[in-house]
């Protein structure tokens, strides 16, 4: 009988583990006007523990953002803490990447087709890329503190499987609205839900400067 406890005791403090787990589902909406049509499935959601909630943190790693077609593939990437970007590029023709975001800024410098060069990123925080050539060029990087954090799909939904229970700030973002935030309560062995809408109607396009604060001059045939 005795040599039948242990392996009991195991399955119960599993059974326990699992018990302690919760889940959180939402969707994200947009209020628009006429003429906008945001990328949900570029809607990067979050969330931030509330309190004395468990966290275990995502350890860095390696990520790319390549250059194709006069475009940064993907638009929109999160990155953990302390990871390292690389930057290929893939076009026939030079790009000079760079970004003035504070405490997360570079400069690539000029570079042609190939493996390309990398950057990394150990402040947490939104940073905006632009091409020094380009000025249509444009991504957005997150360098996410919270382990917890996931993309919309087409339809704006988004899961969160084996959280921690305890309450979290759900935040939304999107190129296109900015944010649109939340507190809720998982509990554990429980699915708990969140509906977020970002308010896009007061979004306006704008032109950036080139790295060094200027209008960007006209290119030569050289450069594209």
């Amino acid at each position: 009988m005795k040599r039948l406890l242990l392996p009991v005791a195991g399955a119960v403090l599993l059974f326990a583990a699992d018990l302690s787990a919760g889940s959180l589902t939402g969707r994200v909406a947009f209020q628009t006007k006429r003429g906008q049509n945001p990328a949900v499935n570029e809607t990067l959601v979050w969330l931030e523990p509330q309190g004395n909630v468990r966290v275990t943190k995502r350890p860095p790693a390696k990520f790319q953002m390549i250059t194709r077609g006069k475009l940064l593939i993907p638009h929109v990437l999160a990155v953990p803490l302390g990871s390292t970007v690389e930057f290929p590029n893939d076009d026939p023709i030079s790009h000079n990447l760079f970004s003035l975001s504070t405490a997360n800024g570079f400069d690539l410098g000029l570079y042609r087709k190939g493996s390309g060069k990398a950057h990394k990123f150990d402040t947490a925080g939104i940073v905006n890329v632009y091409c020094n050539v380009h000025p249509n060029m444009s991504a957005v990087i997150h360098v996410m503190p919270t382990p917890y954090y996931t993309f919309a799909d087409g339809t704006g939904t988004w899961t969160f499987a084996d959280l921690p229970a305890g309450r979290y700030r759900v935040t939304a973002w999107n190129e296109q609205g900015g944010t649109a935030e939340s507190l809720v309560d998982v509990g554990p062995s429980a699915a708990a839900t969140a509906a977020l809408t970002i308010d896009s109607r007061n979004y306006r396009a704008q032109s950036h400067a080139n790295k060094e604060g200027k209008a960007y001059h006209a290119p030569s045939s050289r450069e594209y």
